[in-house]
């Protein structure tokens, strides 16, 4: 007779433990994932943030410099030193190749031919820090 209840009582547990589970992902389903109304805005600053920070990631990188060709390719007079360094600098990461440096480089030049002496220059500077 114990051993008949004993049986019943870990057959009951073990129904309402698969009843819980059940219930526990039925309503794990119906949840969407918190969706972000507030779309981060990207500042020439936080993407300058990202090339100098060492552990961007190589994708990282390559969002970055997309993004600074794409809204912030023009440079003045003001702004070259920004540029140089953010051209030595990815040219020195960790976590670049030398497409990402070439394509950065190659599009500075050809919407700035006035500074195309002064990126050649950031260039062989970084890459010559590279050794």
């Amino acid at each position: 007779m114990i051993t008949v209840n004993l049986i019943f009582t870990i057959a009951g547990l073990l129904f309402v433990l698969i009843a819980l589970v059940g219930i526990y992902v039925w309503s794990s389903k119906g949840k969407s994932p918190p969706s972000s109304s507030v779309e981060s805005v990207e500042t020439f600053e936080s993407l300058s943030a990202v090339i100098q920070n060492r552990a961007s990631s190589n994708g990282q990188l390559n969002h970055a410099v997309e993004m600074i060709i794409n809204h912030f390719g023009t440079i003045s007079q003001s702004t070259l030193s920004v540029y140089k360094n953010l051209l030595e600098s990815l040219c020195i990461h960790p976590h670049t190749d030398s497409k990402l440096v070439l394509r950065f480089e190659k599009a500075l030049r050809q919407a700035n031919p006035k500074y195309s002496h002064e990126i050649e220059q950031a260039l062989a500077m970084g890459l010559a820090a590279r050794g």
